[in-house]
């Protein structure tokens, strides 16, 4: 088993450009119509957690619009990976790179709120999350089918993932406010969140900049 797997990526990096020609059309459609599902739902999640008071919904809604962003990204860099690989490979690194940046202001937001406590709106900020939850599903699913070997594709997911998670974080934080009024969990989970996202970022940037070299 081993040995084939190995044997796979070696044929992937051989014969990349015939397998990569197969899934071009499919990965395409793919993206654009996550794409489009996520920058509307970014819209939704953006303004909830700015009306009910909710960094997680917030950093959830910028992290989406990082999503969004990532997407755009893997469609271009699918677009002109024939023409300009060295291009597209930049974009995996900009795609990385994106992800330590929203993390880092998740970071920042987070250690703000835990020394000025802010109540939030728990009961709303719950529905839009699990609405959230419910879309990031929907376009994680979709990705699976995606092709992975391709470090856009493979970055974009990472972004849906971490929002999926970023979701069930603000389902919890608002669950914890509503019955316990902990506002605590709110900056908390939000920072645990933004550890996950750090790591994701980090390994895909390297991945790309190794991808740069070779």
């Amino acid at each position: 088993m081993h040995t084939h797997s190995h044997t796979h990526s070696h044929s992937t990096s051989c014969s990349h450009s015939e397998h990569h020609h197969s899934h071009i059309p499919q990965d395409r459609r793919i993206l654009l119509f996550s794409f489009a599902l996520i920058s509307l739902f970014m819209l939704v999640e953006f303004v909830g957690g700015y009306l009910f008071n909710s960094l997680a919904l917030m950093a959830d809604a910028g992290h989406m619009a990082n999503d969004s962003l990532s997407l755009g990204l893997a469609v271009l860099a699918l677009w002109i990976a024939d023409k300009k690989p060295k291009l597209s490979q930049w974009l995996a690194v900009l795609n990385g790179g994106s992800l330590l940046v929203i993390a880092g202001y998740i970071i920042w937001e987070a250690v703000e709120r835990l020394q000025t406590p802010q109540p939030m709106q728990a009961l709303p900020m719950i529905w839009v999350a699990t609405l959230g939850l419910v879309v990031n599903l929907i376009v994680a699913r979709l990705m699976l089918k995606a092709d992975h070997d391709n470090l856009n594709v493979r970055s974009a997911y990472l972004h849906v993932m971490a929002d999926l998670l970023g979701s069930v974080v603000a389902i919890i934080s608002g669950l914890a406010a509503y019955w316990l009024n902990w506002q605590w969990v709110d900056p908390v989970a939000s920072l645990l969140l933004s550890l996950v996202i750090l790591r994701s970022g980090w390994q895909v940037t390297q991945n790309a900049i190794k991808s740069l070299k070779s």
